[in-house]
Formats: structure tokens, sequence, C-alpha cells
């Protein structure tokens, strides 16, 4: 008896573990959409993040329309195997009461620049 209730404790156990350690290690992609409408608007909203042969990126967007107005907001970042990255957030809506907009964004040459603390690490030789 106390050898079938091992046997059952442990067969519980290793099913999550066994499909929880094979969606880690093949998260190469991940995607995701959501669409809405209805009698008040309509919203979509997506995220797609990728891995490939040292890039990486992720991608959000979600907009919105109803009867008071409209609105869109973005994010994207972006990073390669050469060190070098970007980053941007826009935003933008549009209602009764006016419109307007909204940007973020940065981005560094890791193939050429260093920031401020890797240069001053490697200038004390750290």
């Amino acid at each position: 008896m106390r050898t079938i209730r091992r046997t059952l404790a442990a067969s519980a156990l290793a099913v999550p573990l066994t499909l929880g350690a094979a969606g880690i290690a093949s998260a190469d992609s991940y995607g995701s959409t959501q669409v809405q409408a209805g009698p008040d608007g309509a919203a979509t909203h997506s995220v797609q993040a990728d891995t490939h042969r040292g890039s990486s990126s992720f991608h959000e967007n979600s907009t919105a329309a109803g009867p008071d107005g409209a609105a869109t907001d973005s994010t994207s970042a972006t990073a390669d195997r050469d060190g070098d990255s970007q980053y941007r957030q826009h935003s933008g809506w549009a209602g009764q009461d006016g419109a307007g907009s909204d940007e973020t964004h940065s981005s560094t040459d890791g193939g050429h620049d260093q920031g401020v603390l890797s240069g001053t690490l490697g200038a004390i030789g750290l």
C-alpha cells in the first residue's frame, strides 16, 4: 500500500513539472491577440515577443474607439547580439475635447559606444 501511494504521489508531481519544464525550454516566441466589439465601441490588444539568432523583440499594441473618441498605444523594444537596442513608446488619442500624442524613444549602439557605467568600470579595470 505504501508503494502505491508513493507511486501515485510521484506521478501526480511529475506530470505538471514535466509540462512546465517543456514550456520554459521551448519559449522562442509568444503571441496573443484579443479583439472586442460591441454597441459602445471596439478594442484590440496584441502582444508579440520573439527571440531568434541572438536577437530579441517585444511589441505590444492597443487600440480602442467608442462614442467619446479613439486612442492607440504601442510599445516596442528590440535588442541584437551586437548590443544594439531600441525602445519606443507611443500614445495617441482624439475625442470631443481635442487630440494629442506622446512618444518616448531611446536606442544604444552597442558595437561602438560604451555606456557610462560600462565605460567607468572598464577604465578602473573591472
